[in-house]
């Protein structure tokens, strides 16, 4: 029962860490309950009482997943349960793999680092393979206070990891010690130590905060679209000609008052409904694309960036990607893929486009799919809408303003969530973020604001301003502080006018990423060696 309680506790701790209503405070504390139990002797069965914990901390911070609707209207359930319980899985194998290790070297320190190591590298890997889900990463924890976290621009949101679990086990040590000496005078003093520690980190944050400053004058114009289309009653109802013109009255908005340089529109804004998808074959002949190239002309040194749904036919003798399908199109078979797209659109015949890259698992991509579609079938794809999956483009694509030197690199959605893949846009001069997405589909959740909140993170990594489009909000400005410093509320069509500032000033996260997975990774593999040496050296 004791073992029982902790467990919950520890959920709990970690559900009230969490952003946006929760407080990063708690998550200095909230592993305690459950090194506790591991470090306990009579503790069995790690891994139910760790799986618990995970499962109440995933349940509680992601359970705006549970809006996702199926085709037909009813909520999804699986779109809620499979990711946390896959993910309250994996979190528990790592738990239980510590567990293992501290046992068979007989040390509690080289336990920790393993624990630690192992932690930053599962993070890591939530990043970079196909059932991605770093959702829940701890560095994500801090944003919102990012005042404490400017120190990110060097070890990004893995550093928060770090830091959350060095305070973590440090209080953990100190409760160990005091158990075998009884010595209260040491036991303040490591607890001290240890609120030290998230003092100091915080003091070099709001020193970094204080003294920020942008050398770089040069400015640029951004005009937001927020057009509020409901994804699941509008977004397929409302006619094509209905969206033109809803479009065009919002880049209308304010025309005599304002330059506008980038306009910028959601995710997915383009097509409306019973147009089809646009071909990307012959994208610069597309009468859609051409009438919104026809209503920016009258404003001089324009581009218009917005999401679009395409799709792109190949014949047999081209080369195929994985995830496309073949049909029978003008009598010969071809094969057809579809992408989620963001494209620039000038008053020239230039038409940038980059295809989205990291796909939602499920939603718009199926994980391993050779492994699990014969399990699973069309289980995970039948929800949002979508029942095929996307293609995605491997190089970061970094879009030029014809007539200006301005670059920007173009991120969709789900993709802000993920650091050093929008870092990697900044190694090509870029001088902004452009965020397009649609958090239509989680309702007035939870799901919209940690989305919002997360973008602050690339914000401070990058020292870039961001520019954010979503569909129904909220659209936004964000300062190289990751401070938002225009907004407009969830829910309303509207449009937001601002002037950022440009920078191709190199982070040290740009130029190095993720460094402390590399150290975690090198070290995890070293702790192996020496646990499978330490046991064959003992018999």
């Amino acid at each position: 029962m004791k073992f029982f309680l902790y467990s919950i506790f520890s959920g709990i701790l970690l559900g009230l860490g969490w952003p946006t209503d929760g407080h990063p405070l708690f998550l200095f504390i909230a592993f305690i309950p459950l090194l506790y139990i591991e470090d306990h002797p009579s503790c069995k069965g790690i891994f139910i009482w760790s799986f618990l914990s995970f499962l109440i901390w995933n349940g509680r911070s992601t359970w705006w997943l549970s809006y996702a609707r199926k085709p037909n209207g009813f909520f999804s359930v699986e779109a809620y349960l499979i990711p946390i319980l896959i993910n309250s899985f994996l979190m528990s194998m790592i738990f239980i793999s510590y567990s293992f290790i501290r046992k068979k070297v007989e040390s509690k320190r080289i336990g920790y680092l393993f624990l630690v190591c192992f932690w930053i590298s599962f993070e890591k890997m939530h990043l970079e393979w196909e059932l991605s889900w770093p959702w829940l990463n701890l560095g994500n924890g801090f944003s919102n206070q990012t005042e404490w976290i400017q120190w990110y621009e060097y070890t990004g949101s893995l550093g928060g990891t770090l830091w959350v679990w060095c305070v973590n086990i440090g209080f953990m040590n100190s409760i160990r010690i005091y158990h075998k000496n009884q010595n209260k005078l040491i036991f303040y003093k490591n607890i001290l130590i240890n609120i030290g520690i998230i003092f100091f980190l915080i003091f070099i944050s709001n020193y970094i905060y204080i003294t920020y400053t942008n050398e770089n004058k040069k400015t640029a114009d951004v005009f937001i679209l927020q057009p509020n289309i409901d994804p699941y009653h509008e977004k397929y109802k409302i006619s094509t000609g209905k969206l033109i013109i809803k479009i065009k009255n919002l880049i209308d908005k304010k025309k005599y008052f304002v330059k506008k340089t980038f306009i910028i529109a959601p995710e997915t804004t383009l097509p409306g409904f019973r147009y089809g998808k646009i071909s990307i074959n012959k994208i610069s002949k597309n009468k859609l694309i051409s009438i919104f190239k026809k209503s920016i002309k009258k404003y001089p040194n324009s581009v218009f960036i917005t999401g679009i749904e395409s799709y792109s036919l190949y014949s047999n003798k081209e080369k195929k990607s994985k995830t496309s399908i073949p049909i029978f199109f003008k009598n010969r078979i071809q094969w057809l893929d579809i992408f989620n797209s963001i494209i620039q659109i000038g008053n020239s015949n230039d038409i940038s486009i980059h295809h989205k890259y990291k796909l939602v698992p499920g939603v718009e991509t199926f994980p391993y799919k050779k492994f699990l579609y014969p399990i699973l079938g069309n289980i995970l794809l039948n929800f949002g809408g979508i029942v095929m999956e996307h293609g995605k483009q491997n190089i970061q694509n970094v879009f030029v303003h014809p007539d200006l030197d301005i670059k920007i690199a173009p991120i969709i959605c789900y993709e802000s969530v993920f650091g050093e893949y929008v870092s990697k846009f900044f190694r090509k001069n870029a001088d902004f973020i452009v965020i397009i997405t649609n958090d239509g589909w989680w309702g007035f959740s939870q799901g919209h604001k940690q989305h919002l909140y997360y973008a602050r993170l690339r914000a401070i990594e990058n020292r870039k301003y961001i520019a954010r489009s979503a569909n129904t909000g909220v659209s936004c400005v964000i300062n190289e502080k990751g401070e938002i410093i225009s907004s407009l509320p969830y829910g309303k069509e509207g449009v937001l006018s601002h002037k950022i500032f440009l920078n191709r000033k190199k982070t040290f996260y740009i130029k190095n990423g993720d460094l402390f997975f590399k150290a975690s990774f090198f070290t995890c593999i070293l702790i192996l060696v020496y646990t499978i040496g330490y046991r064959l050296i003992l018999r």
